[in-house]
């Protein structure tokens, strides 16, 4: 039986256009970690190929509310996650949040989503999460999000099956959960 890994002090800070290739990085290596087998390869790599272009992550950067986390010790780029998110009709949304696949399950999911409600106070707070992501929704629930509607999402071709997740304002987001050893059905969070 392994431990959790140890959570240790985490920094998140406003994203810059010098976090462009690390942001790039992270949402490759999440994506592909994450939805290959939900999706396939075939569907990843179209995705990846234009939702994380050198010129729409850099457009994402100067447009929307991103943030970057690092773990003391980690990443030599200094990102070993990012949350993206943006107003959206009245509330603010979600649009991206990933991990370093090996840094997960240290912090820095709660960390930047405290830095996004912070950053929103008194708003709702969605997040749309594909279907059999296995990390993502365990992770919404455990920091008091509640599911909403089943979203369809035409990518290419490809139709992606989302749930939107919903924490409302003012309900005040549980503490994590304590980690669990893996191997025990625990999921690593994002």
């Amino acid at each position: 039986m392994t431990d959790a890994p140890p959570r240790g002090p985490v920094s998140v800070r406003p994203a810059t256009p010098d976090d462009v290739p690390a942001i790039r990085d992270v949402g490759m290596s999440a994506w592909r970690a994450t939805y290959a087998g939900i999706l396939g390869p075939a569907v990843v790599e179209r995705f990846l190929a234009i939702a994380y272009s050198p010129e729409r992550v850099a457009l994402r950067v100067e447009r929307d509310d991103l943030f970057v986390g690092s773990l003391a010790g980690g990443h030599p780029s200094g990102v070993d996650a990012f949350i993206e998110s943006l107003i959206e009709d009245d509330h603010a949304h979600i649009v991206a949040f990933y991990t370093r696949p090996d840094a997960r399950g240290r912090g820095l999911g709660s960390a930047l989503l405290d830095r996004v409600v912070e950053h929103y106070p008194g708003r709702d707070i969605s997040a749309d999460v594909l279907i059999g992501n296995t990390l993502g929704e365990p992770f919404y629930v455990a920091r008091g999000f509640e599911p909403g509607d089943l979203l369809d999402e035409d990518f290419d071709g490809d139709v992606m099956r989302e749930r939107r997740w919903w924490l409302r304002a003012g309900v005040g987001r549980p503490s994590p959960p304590t980690p669990r050893p893996t191997g025990e059905g625990a999921p690593s969070r994002p």
